[in-house]
């Protein structure tokens, strides 16, 4: 199945158009296999776990914006959570993750449909045989509870790309996909350490929350995104994952400037 579901996406990366409006990012369709898609349908692990809050509620209140972050449940790959399903069901999610996290192969293949964004960040660096090895990764299945939201933001500074994929059961939901917008003010920018007011922003695209949809966008100062707020009656509370590249904490590079604008600091919420 690895090979299956790599070949697959090789060929959709290598189709895909990527868009400069209003952030460097791009939207695949039908991303997995059909078969595939269907299992991780039939296979979601919620419906019989409840999954880890992001932040529990009390450090959610400390995030700018206030984020509901204790209203987003993860399964988090990445540090190897467990949780209950059949044997057949936990090969299944295995192979899922060995594909995106078993090697190098997956953030391989996204600089290597967009080399130049990595060259303008990293310079030479990029070129370097363990440039990949030196990031920390990131894969997590998620679900969001009624009255789920976030607000504007860019990501932290050192997120590099990032990538979510929606697992919607039926169409009709796209709204509550990723919004991309850009401010009201033209000359506002962020390097990534806040949530802001959605009023200040105007929404420019919908990454849409439908059936086997991926979006992969790239970090910048202009990457503002957000997730309108959950009701009811979307299916399997935005059911989907997510599949983060960053530098190391404090950042991969050694900054000589003073502030270092790699280091996260917030401000107090609103």
């Amino acid at each position: 199945m690895l090979s299956e579901i790599r070949d697959r996406i090789e060929s959709k990366l290598a189709a895909a158009t990527i868009e400069m409006d209003p952030c460097p990012h791009l939207v695949i369709e039908n991303f997995f296999p059909d078969a595939v898609y269907e299992k991780i349908l039939e296979y979601n692990p919620f419906n019989t776990n409840r999954g880890v809050e992001w932040l529990d509620e009390k450090q959610s209140l400390s995030v700018s914006g206030r984020t509901p972050y204790h209203a987003r449940k993860q399964i988090n790959f990445h540090r190897n959570q467990d949780f209950d399903a059949p044997d057949e069901q936990l090969l299944f999610w295995r192979s899922i993750k060995d594909c995106f996290l078993g090697d190098d192969w997956f953030p391989t293949l996204v600089q290597e449909k967009f080399p130049i964004f990595f060259d303008l960040r990293f310079g030479s660096l990029a070129r370097e045989s363990d440039f990949i090895s030196l990031f920390r990764r990131e894969l997590f299945l998620q679900r969001h509870e009624p009255g789920y939201y976030i607000g504007p933001h860019t990501d932290i500074p050192t997120r590099v790309f990032t990538c979510i994929f929606s697992f919607a059961s039926t169409e009709g939901y796209e709204k509550y996909g990723t919004e991309f917008l850009v401010h009201k003010d033209r000359m506002a920018r962020c390097w990534g350490n806040d949530h802001y007011k959605p009023e200040d922003f105007l929404v420019k695209k919908v990454a849409p929350y439908k059936p086997n949809n991926f979006l992969l966008f790239f970090k910048t100062r202009h990457s503002f995104h957000s997730v309108r707020a959950i009701p009811e009656d979307v299916p399997n509370q935005r059911y989907g994952m997510q599949f983060q590249f960053y530098e190391p904490s404090g950042g991969l590079m050694r900054d000589l400037s003073v502030p270092d604008l790699m280091v996260v600091t917030r401000r107090n919420p609103d």
